[in-house]
C-alpha cells in the first residue's frame, strides 16, 4: 500500500485528543482501533506494512502522533502503552482548532524542546510531509538503496564477459545453489552474448537442475518474448523443469507473460534492478560503511520496577 493513500499521522492528533475527553487511562492498541474505525479503514488499510514489513502504518502513525500529544503536554503517560489527557489538555479541548496542526503545537513549550532535540539544527520544523520519523528514515534508506542500485548496474555494465561470470557465480553460490567456485565456473560458460549459460545444482548432491541463463545488456534496453521462447525452448532440450533467466536490462510486459503462461516449467526471471537488490541483499559488489541502531524504550524493563 502507498503511504499517500493513509491519513497522515498530524491528522491523528485531533480525534486522539478527542477521544480521551472522558479522563479515562486509554491503551494504544485500542485507540488503534479506535482510530480505524473513525477513519473508515479497510483490512487492507488496517494491516499495512510499512516498506520494513515491522510494523503497520497505523500502529507507526498513531503511536507517533500520542508521543506529540504527550510531549506537548496535552497527554501523559500511565504505564506501558498507557496514557490519559492531561488537565493542560482537558483546558486546551474547549478552544483548540479541529484540526490540530504541528504549527499549534508549537504554542507548547515543552514541545518546542522536544523538536529541538530532535533537530538541533533547525528551527521551526512542521514535518508538513505527513510522516512519522520512523517512515523518514526508511524513505531515505530506500533513497539511498536506490542510487546505490543504480550505481552497481553502472559498474556491471563496464566490466568484461569474464567478469560478468563470475559475479553471477558469486551470486548463485550466495543463493545456496552448487557447490563451490570451482564446480560453478565449470558448469556455467560463456553463451557468446555478452552472458553465461549451463545448469546449475539446487541441491548438494545435485540431484536437482536448474537451467540458468544470464545475460550482461544496456540497462535501458529490454529482453522480449522472443529472448523467452528461446529461453524455453533451451529448458526443453536439455530436460530441466526450472529455470532462471538473469539480466541487467528490464523483461517486457510480453516477456513476462510469456514466461508465465509456460505451464510445463517453472520460470524465474531476475531484472537489472533485482539483480542490484540481491547483491546488496548478500554483500555481493558492495560493503557496510556504516550501522545505524534506532533504539525504542524497553517497556518490560520499567514494568519490572
Amino acid at each position: 500500500m502507498n503511504s499517500g493513500n493513509f491519513p497522515k499521522f498530524d491528522e491523528f492528533l485531533s480525534p486522539i485528543l478527542n477521544s480521551c475527553k472522558d479522563r479515562q487511562e486509554h491503551t494504544l492498541s485500542e485507540t488503534i482501533e479506535k482510530m480505524a474505525t473513525e477513519f473508515g479503514m479497510s483490512d487492507n488499510q488496517k494491516n499495512a506494512l510499512l516498506p520494513s514489513g515491522k510494523r503497520t502504518y497505523i500502529y507507526d502513525r498513531v503511536e507517533w502522533a500520542i508521543t506529540y500529544l504527550v510531549q506537548a503536554g496535552l497527554l501523559e503517560r500511565t504505564g506501558r502503552s498507557k496514557f490519559r489527557i492531561s488537565d493542560a489538555g482537558l483546558t486546551e479541548l474547549p478552544v483548540m482548532p479541529k484540526k490540530i496542526s504541528h504549527s499549534y503545537l508549537q504554542k507548547f513549550p515543552s514541545f518546542v524542546r522536544f523538536k529541538e532535540l530532535r533537530h538541533p539544527k533547525k528551527q521551526n520544523t512542521d514535518d508538513s510531509n505527513g510522516m512519522t520519523p520512523d517512515e523518514e528514515l526508511e524513505v531515505l534508506f530506500e533513497r539511498r538503496e536506490d542510487i546505490l542500485i543504480q550505481n552497481l548496474l553502472s559498474s556491471i555494465s563496464n566490466i568484461k564477459p569474464s567478469d560478468f561470470e563470475r559475479l553471477i557465480i558469486d551470486l548463485v553460490l550466495a543463493l545456496g545453489y552448487g557447490k563451490n567456485h570451482e564446480e560453478m565456473a565449470r558448469v556455467l560458460g560463456k553463451s557468446g552474448d555478452q552472458g553465461v549459460d549451463g545448469e546449475i545444482s539446487q541441491d548438494k548432491l545435485g540431484l536437482d537442475k536448474i537451467y540458468l541463463q544470464a545475460k550482461k545488456w544496456d540497462s535501458k534496453s529490454s529482453i522480449g518474448s522472443g529472448q523467452i521462447r528461446d529461453f524455453i525452448g533451451a529448458l526443453t532440450i536439455k530436460n530441466a523443469l526450472k529455470g532462471i533467466f538473469i539480466t541487467t536490462a528490464s523483461f517486457s510486459k510480453d516477456a513476462k507473460e510469456t514466461a508465465l503462461k509456460d505451464n510445463t516449467h517453472k520460470i524465474v526471471l531476475i531484472d537489472g534492478n533485482e539483480l542490484a537488490s540481491l547483491m546488496i541483499e548478500h554483500g555481493i559488489g558492495v560493503r557496510t560503511v556504516r550501522n545505524y541502531e534506532s533504539k525504542e524504550i524497553d517497556e518490560d524493563y520499567f514494568e519490572s520496577f
